[in-house]
């Protein structure tokens, strides 16, 4: 099915259609009644105009960027013995705040409300996090939560007769993509056609359903809608546990499991 961009051309093409329509009747006794096109007005009074369904879908995949590491914890094991030995590091903790950045870029018309929440997907950690968007505004969304990140103590194996040096910190990506606002919108808006010289008041009302091709409407007689945004989301990755051989300056690096509270 076809989907359209903005409501308020719809219902705008529904008030041209019915002064139209209107003045077509009073040709019958006006033979130049569409002369007066312009002078003739469409006072809305009222509408039940809705959008069925609002949500927000990915459009395209996210692109991801790592940005500076957050400095967590360091500690130093020294094994002064003959063998080597398992020797446990302290734990570490850390405060980080996610934000998430969400842009209405293109809406479906200022007519009709409506709003949809979105989660920004990261599935390398499970890290999300959730935002809305506006379908009539073009306004910016942003949303914070501060997580705080623990990195358990670790088992090291340090040789014998050596100190190593351990460092924990956390790795930080910009996560950017786009959206798409989508729904299904139907109703109908009514009023009146004020007299103007010969021509008598009437009422009037119209559907969107009458706006557009039937073959574009779906079987409930809504017609698809489709707006833009964009999301750009700060986020904690992944927590790294860096182990460094002071004697040969020999360097391992862990992936530690995230884990937020």
């Amino acid at each position: 099915k076809a989907s359209y961009d903005n409501v308020d051309t719809l219902i705008e093409k529904g008030r041209y259609n019915t002064k139209y329509n209107y003045l077509k009747r009073m040709e019958k006794y006006y033979p130049n009644a569409m002369a007066y096109f312009d002078k003739v007005t469409i006072n809305p009074q009222g509408n039940d105009f809705y959008i069925n369904n609002p949500k927000v879908e990915l459009d395209g995949e996210p692109s991801m960027n790592y940005l500076e590491d957050v400095y967590v914890g360091k500690a130093l094991l020294t094994n002064d013995t003959q063998q080597e030995q398992k020797l446990k590091s302290q734990s570490f903790t850390c405060k980080n705040t996610d934000t998430v950045t969400a842009t209405t870029t293109h809406t479906v018309g200022t007519s009709i409300q409506a709003t949809a929440k979105f989660t920004v997907p990261f599935n390398e950690t499970g890290v999300s996090l959730t935002t809305s968007y506006s379908f009539a505004n073009t306004n910016t969304n942003t949303n914070s939560k501060e997580i705080t990140h623990n990195v358990p103590s670790q088992d090291i194996l340090v040789p014998a007769n050596t100190t190593v040096e351990v460092i924990a910190y956390l790795k930080k990506v910009n996560v950017k993509g786009n959206v798409k606002l989508v729904g299904q919108v139907s109703g109908s808006e009514w009023g009146e056609i004020p007299s103007y010289l010969a021509f008598p008041r009437d009422g009037y009302k119209f559907s969107l359903s009458d706006t557009v091709n039937k073959s574009d409407l779906n079987e409930d007689g809504t017609i698809n809608i489709n707006g833009k945004g964009n999301y750009s989301a700060v986020m904690g990755d992944e927590l790294i546990v860096k182990v460094r051989n002071l004697n040969t300056n020999n360097v391992q690096e862990y992936v530690i499991p995230v884990d937020k509270k």
